[in-house]
């Protein structure tokens, strides 16, 4: 009898599927226990694709169509991967459906509580605008499949090139190939169409098929979403998830080199690519070509209905968002707005520490808590990154000690780890550089177990494990080295075989016998600000930890 396996572990799904399958008692429990299983990614994935007032309509339907249909499911296992998909399926079809019902429905009552501004198209003009859609999809469901689904779904839903060919399981080229004759065969259905004509006459600069679309763009389709995320990992997720849409990775590491302000677009690329390159990172050439991408993806949000910023709560993200928030403040965003996802815990992940440690159904149920930015974030976000790539490290130390909580609640605390990277009273080390030597005082450390007792220290991680390596070159370059690197070549702290040892003179610094910055120098940018002393002399600022906050050397000294 196949039923639910009694047993006190958790049936796997194939088990579940294999039970909900059969005719015997039990079948309907099994499947009712699958649909408790995937009840919030079902309504996460739909709430993604249609209005939520359609949400829970398009997830009872996505049940009862997986429900009729599960002795299609080949592999047991992959239930969850194969209820996504008739969940995209099932949503798509609603919207589709909603449109052409909306392309086809004349609301005379223009009066209504719900119209748009007298200064929209006239009730004439939106007759007409709707009898063109109409007359777009009409044209669509005469093409042949071939054509139609991958220009659907690249044009109407909005999914990148990339995305449908996940999709329909066909290479990239050959779905570019598709949407352009697909885009020419309509062109030609298009053209005996008196509407469509009239469109284009009124818009010399857009053929037909173009005056059509943009049409259809405004009153038949879901929005063209243009994703901005903290790096691959997230951005390779995401593709395999749910998540319509284009993601653009942008990933720079703000709180390591020169950062200055008002800097030449041009010139901050080839700045930021030299530190790196000149950091062991990668090669001028690779940062250079990776910031012109990073670059040129923003500069493409005006092909886009919505951005959605993806972060979380560490060092690394706060400062790529309040970047992004500075740069789209200066621009004209005409109808592109922004939104914006920002976590800082998951359920079932403690600690939680970021975005990658999520799966693609966990990071589609986040696309429907997205919240739109507001313009006191964008206000923020302005002043936030004028101080952090400003020359004056008071002003950032007042905007990190600002009530910020309730406009980006997880700036404050990022920036404020970003003031323990100054150098220290007593010891001269940033906070970083003292957890190393702590570290390594008590016993020599191999690269891979010193990098992850280092993260065990921070509340939040935000240090990769190149970026920590740097640092442990840094400590053990020059005549007076704080560690001992015995190690054969850089291949990552995973791999990397060897120890890390304290020298003499890093156990006398860490012990406050010597200031670190007398003794070895320093020279180091922190965003805007270039903080460089010679061996024997001093930094303007100092941090200071009794008092969590940046202070004047010169004040100190005085005694103020």
């Amino acid at each position: 009898m196949a039923t639910i396996p009694q047993s006190t572990r958790t049936p796997s799904d194939a088990e579940l599927v294999t039970a909900a399958r059969s005719t015997a008692a039990g079948a309907s429990d099994a499947f009712g226990e699958l649909a408790r299983r995937y009840q919030r990614m079902v309504y996460a994935v739909a709430l993604s694709l249609v209005p939520p007032s359609d949400a829970d309509d398009v997830a009872q339907e996505s049940f009862l169509r997986a429900f009729r249909n599960l002795d299609l499911l080949a592999d047991p296992a992959k239930f969850g991967v194969w209820l996504r998909r008739i969940v995209f399926g099932v949503s798509i079809d609603h919207v589709r459906a909603e449109r052409v019902h909306t392309a086809n429905r004349v609301d005379y009552d223009d009066d209504a509580p719900g119209d748009l501004p007298s200064a929209d198209p006239s009730p004439l003009d939106r007759l007409e605008q709707r009898e063109i859609a109409a007359r777009v999809l009409s044209a669509l469901e005469r093409m042949p499949a071939r054509y139609r689904v991958p220009l659907s779904l690249y044009h109407i839903d909005g999914l990148s090139h990339a995305k449908v060919a996940h999709t329909l399981g066909v290479p990239e080229p050959t779905v570019r190939s598709l949407v352009s004759r697909a885009r020419r065969k309509l062109t030609r259905l298009l053209a005996h169409t008196p509407e469509a004509r009239d469109m284009a006459d009124r818009s010399p600069s857009a053929n037909s098929l173009n005056a059509a679309l943009d049409v259809l763009d405004e009153h038949t389709t879901v929005p063209r979403l243009l994703h901005v995320l903290n790096g691959d990992s997230v951005r390779m997720t995401l593709e395999h998830s749910s998540v319509p849409g284009a993601f653009v990775p942008y990933a720079d590491v703000l709180h390591e080199g020169p950062v200055p302000a008002a800097t030449e677009p041009a010139r901050w690329r080839e700045m930021r690519a030299r530190y790196l390159a000149a950091s062991g990172y990668v090669s001028y050439t690779e940062a250079l070509r990776t910031y012109e991408r990073w670059d040129a993806q923003l500069a493409s949000f005006e092909n886009y209905d919505e951005i959605v910023f993806w972060f979380e709560h560490d060092l690394f993200d706060q400062l790529l968002l309040v970047r992004h928030l500075d740069w789209f403040s200066r621009r004209d965003l005409g109808r592109t707005s922004l939104s914006l996802i920002c976590i800082g815990e998951y359920p079932g992940y403690e600690p939680f520490h970021g975005l990658g440690q999520l799966d693609a159904e966990q990071l589609a149920s986040l696309l429907g808590t997205r919240a739109p930015v507001t313009r006191d974030q964008l206000s923020l976000g302005r002043r936030a990154w004028a101080a952090f790539t400003g020359d004056d490290p008071g002003a950032f130390d007042a905007i990190v000690h600002e009530d910020t909580s309730r406009t980006l609640p997880f700036l404050s605390g990022a920036l404020h780890r970003f003031l323990e990277e100054y150098p220290a009273l007593g010891s001269g080390l940033p906070r970083t550089e003292r957890h190393i030597l702590e570290l390594v005082s008590r016993e020599s450390m191999s690269p891979g177990a010193l990098f992850h007792a280092a993260q065990q220290r921070e509340e939040r991680v935000f240090m990769g494990d190149s970026t920590f390596w740097h640092r442990l070159r840094l400590l053990a370059a020059g005549d007076m080295p704080l560690i001992a690197l015995d190690v054969p070549s850089w291949d990552g702290p995973e791999v990397l075989s060897g120890t890390i040892s304290i020298t003499e003179a890093g156990r006398t610094v860490l012990l406050g016998g010597v200031d670190g910055i007398r003794l070895r120098g320093f020279d180091k940018w922190l965003g805007g600000t270039h903080l460089r002393a010679a061996p024997g002399g001093d930094v303007p600022w100092r941090y200071d930890p009794a008092g969590g906050r940046l202070r004047r050397t010169e004040e100190i000294s005085s005694g103020g």
